[in-house]
């Protein structure tokens, strides 16, 4: 790996070499990776050892009826990413993460494979479920591919 950090920018540059090619210039980060590569830069001790945290690392999965939701990975104390030159496209994957919000832009796709949580929303005016007098909402059974292309199958809580 040849992660390149300017302490003092706070700039993060992933060169093209370090990204997995998919075909012509579409190209994907492993999140796993990429925690490695930055938890290794900030402990040289002659280059990040003195300088802020970059990565906030959750490393706790969250199984929520049956769907496995990948970890966190936030870049915090105002350092932002950039990548090399050559992809049109990056796939992040393999965590949820915050790359896009501290991205520079050079006209570089780049993909998040984020998940958000199920919100259940009524606009009939009669409340919430859980709420006296609001009927809990039916259940659907969900079948999806994860980032892996793993078929999962869970429950989720449907609109009435």
């Amino acid at each position: 790996m040849a992660y390149d950090v300017d302490w003092i920018a706070k700039v993060i540059t992933i060169p093209v070499g370090d990204l997995t090619l998919i075909s012509g210039t579409h190209y994907s980060l492993s999140m796993q990776d990429f925690h490695m590569e930055i938890r290794r830069l900030e402990w040289e001790f002659d280059d990040g050892l003195w300088a802020p945290q970059i990565l906030e690392h959750t490393n706790t999965r969250l199984d929520f009826v049956g769907a496995n939701y990948a970890p966190f990975d936030e870049i915090i104390n105002g350092y932002t990413v950039e990548f090399g030159a050559g992809p049109t496209r990056v796939d992040l994957l393999g965590s949820n993460n915050n790359i896009v919000d501290v991205l520079i832009p050079t006209g570089i796709s780049v993909v998040p494979s984020n998940s958000a949580g199920l919100q259940v929303y009524y606009d009939d005016g009669g409340g919430l479920p859980g709420e006296p007098g609001v009927p809990d909402p039916p259940l659907i059974a969900v079948k999806f591919k994860d980032d892996s292309g793993v078929v999962r199958t869970g429950i989720v809580a449907g609109l009435s």
